[in-house]
Formats: C-alpha cells, sequence, structure tokens
C-alpha cells in the first residue's frame, strides 16, 4: 500500500479540525473550572452562614448559663440572709437564756446553764456547717440546703 501525498487542503482541514476539538477541549475546561469555582464559592458562604449560626448559639448559651448563675446566686444569698437573720434571733434568745441561768438559782440555775451550753454548742456546729454554703454549687444546693433546713429545725427547737 502507498502513501499518497497530502494536499494542501487536507492538510488545512486536518489542522482545522484538531483546532476545533481544542477549541471544545478548552471549553469544556473552562466550564468545569467555572463550576468548581461556583461549587467552592457556595461552600465558603455555608461555611460563614455556620460560622455564624455556631456563635449566635453559643452566645445565646452563655446569656443563659449567666443568667441561671446570676438566679443561682441570687437564691443563696437570699438564703443565707434568712439564716443570718434567724441565727441572729437566735443569738438573742441564747443570751436571754444564759441571764437567766446567771441569776437563777438552785437547780433551776444548773438545768438552764445546761440548757444555755447545749444550745450554744449546736449553734456553733450550726455555724460551722453554715460556711459550706459558700462552697455549695447548683449541684450539691439542694442536699446542703437540705442538710442546713434540718440542723436549724434541730436548732430553733432545742431553742424552744
Amino acid at each position: 500500500m502507498t502513501l499518497k501525498p497530502l494536499t494542501l487542503a487536507a492538510v488545512v482541514g486536518f489542522t482545522l479540525l484538531g483546532m476545533s476539538a481544542c477549541d471544545k477541549a478548552m471549553d469544556e475546561q473552562k466550564k468545569a473550572n467555572d463550576a468548581q469555582a461556583k461549587a467552592n464559592a457556595q461552600i465558603a458562604e455555608v461555611a460563614r452562614d455556620a460560622e455564624l449560626k455556631m456563635k449566635a448559639s453559643q452566645a445565646e448559651a452563655d446569656k443563659k448559663i449567666a443568667e441561671a448563675q446570676a438566679s443561682f446566686m441570687k437564691l443563696r444569698e437570699d438564703y443565707r440572709h434568712t439564716i443570718t437573720t434567724s441565727v441572729a434571733a437566735l443569738d438573742l434568745k441564747l443570751a436571754e437564756l444564759q441571764a437567766r441561768a446567771d441569776t437563777a438559782k438552785g437547780s433551776d440555775k444548773a438545768d438552764l446553764q445546761l440548757k444555755a451550753a447545749h444550745l450554744k454548742a449546736s449553734r456553733d456546729a450550726f455555724m460551722v456547717d453554715f460556711q459550706s454554703l459558700e462552697s455549695a454549687s447548683a449541684l450539691t444546693w439542694d442536699e446542703t440546703r437540705a442538710r442546713l433546713d434540718k440542723q436549724w429545725a434541730e436548732l430553733k427547737a432545742l431553742a424552744g
């Protein structure tokens, strides 16, 4: 088989055909690049939106945590104030009991002194435990308050 020499028209035709195919491939590559750039922009936008939503959610959670902590601190401070006021009234009763013991005679004096000493010791023990209120967290609050309420009820009953 012999090869025929290509004519100039055939060479030009093949060249144009090759250039057309090359242009078509370049167009397809440009479309692919454009599509990838558009997808990357959309991904970046979604990521920004997600980050903004996450920051807004975190800020809202931080606000709620701060409100809960403030509410707990107020609850604890109100309770501390109530107990402190009640202890002051108990101290007055204790002072009156001690004064009566000091002026009493005989077995009444011994009974009143014993009652005053027992009341003072119970009050002092309560006050030591009352200090634990400072370190009570929201998680231990119910337990701490129940324990103190029980001790206070016993102390109040002892004071009569």
